[in-house]
C-alpha cells in the first residue's frame, strides 16, 4: 500500500472536491504576478478585473456549500463586490489607499477561504490515510 507522501504525483492523488480551492489559489498567486511584474494594462486588466468581480466572493461562498450552482455563482459575484468595498472603504479610512495593497487584501480573503475549504475537503482522506 503505498502512502500519499510516497506518492510521485501528489497532485494527482487530489480528490476532486479539492481542485476548486487550488485553483483558486493559483489564480490569486497569478493575478498577483501580473500586477508585481507591471504588465502592460492591455494585458492585465481582463484577467485582475475578472478576478476582482468573482473570485474572492466565490471562494466565501464555496464555504456554504450551497446545492444550486447559479445562485452561488451570482452571490459570489455580490460578495466580491461587497467585499471589494469594504476594502476599499476600510484604506480610505485607513488613509492607507493603494491599489496593490487592495488586491493583495481580496487575494488574502480568497486565499483564506480557499485553504479552509481545502483543509476541509482533504480531512476526510487524511484521516484514512492514518
Amino acid at each position: 500500500m503505498t502512502r500519499i507522501a510516497d506518492d510521485p504525483r501528489p497532485w494527482g492523488r487530489l480528490p476532486r472536491r479539492a481542485w476548486p480551492p487550488v485553483l483558486v489559489l493559483l489564480a490569486g498567486g497569478a493575478v498577483l504576478t501580473l500586477v508585481l511584474l507591471d504588465v502592460p494594462g492591455v494585458v492585465r486588466a481582463a484577467p485582475v478585473l475578472a478576478y476582482l468581480a468573482v473570485v474572492p466572493g466565490a471562494a466565501c461562498v464555496r464555504l456554504l456549500r450551497l446545492p444550486d450552482r447559479p445562485l452561488g455563482l451570482l452571490l459570489g459575484v455580490g460578495v466580491s463586490l461587497a467585499l471589494g468595498l469594504l476594502v476599499s472603504q476600510a484604506m480610505v479610512y485607513l488613509r492607507l489607499w493603494s491599489p496593490l495593497r487592495g488586491l493583495a487584501a481580496l487575494v488574502a480573503v480568497a486565499s483564506l477561504a480557499a485553504c479552509a475549504e481545502l483543509l476541509r475537503s482533504l480531512r476526510p482522506a487524511a484521516g484514512r490515510a492514518s
